[in-house]
């Protein structure tokens, strides 16, 4: 389990709603009765729907990790999973030089995560970000209880969160490094995001392989 299950809200529904599953187990949010996941339309429609930040700022960090677990946990379920979403994903839109040099970084950064995903990053807390090495060539560490590896030289990025194993293949970046990049120094950040982005082609976006230390 990931994260930790919403308890009682002020908002949440004391029954399920009319005409839906009466087993709790099938919603992403069981106590309130929230975010049906029977089926994979529903499944795809609870993912849109705690996209929003409004829905999503309802919730504590931890309960926001457990209902993206939840529903991820569905999709996938739902062969809307690991492989079907790296064929479908886009690849972030390649701006044009004379463009890129205009992007801040949160601009930069909405190219990688969409605008969803670097709001979750900017809810995060900097101190769930721990950097054990920091040079001008690599940069690793953890992000609660993910690692990360950013190797410039060998054009690598490596990591182990699931949306990010799901999304990897189409260089997308996850939460998880969006909050990493707004935690570097910005002049940092902008520049390595400018680099993948000029040297697409050429970066692996990959997750540890199983057992490697």
């Amino acid at each position: 389990m990931v994260g930790t299950q919403p308890k009682k809200k002020p908002f949440g529904r004391d029954e399920p709603p009319k005409g839906y599953p009466k087993d709790r187990s099938l919603y992403a949010d069981p106590e309130n009765w929230r975010y049906p996941l029977h089926t994979s339309w529903h499944a795809r429609a609870a993912r849109r729907y705690f996209d929003d930040p409004a829905n999503r700022n309802k919730y504590s960090e931890e309960e926001r990790d457990y209902i993206d677990w939840r529903i991820n946990e569905a999709l996938t379920k739902a062969k809307i999973g690991r492989k079907t979403l790296k064929t479908q994903a886009r690849s972030p839109p390649l701006p044009s030089p004379a463009q890129m040099d205009g992007l801040s970084l949160q601009d930069l950064l909405a190219l990688f995560l969409g605008q969803a995903r670097l709001e979750r990053a900017r809810q995060m807390d900097d101190s769930l970000v721990s950097i054990s090495q920091e040079d001008s060539d690599v940069t690793e560490g953890r992000v609660k209880d993910y690692t990360f590896r950013i190797d410039i030289p060998n054009r690598t990025i490596t990591h182990d969160c699931q949306d990010w194993q799901n999304n990897m293949s189409s260089k997308n970046l996850c939460k998880h490094l969006g909050k990493v990049f707004l935690v570097l120094d910005d002049g940092k950040s902008t520049s390595i995001l400018r680099q993948i982005i000029r040297e697409m082609g050429q970066w692996s976006f990959t997750a540890p392989q199983p057992g490697a230390e």
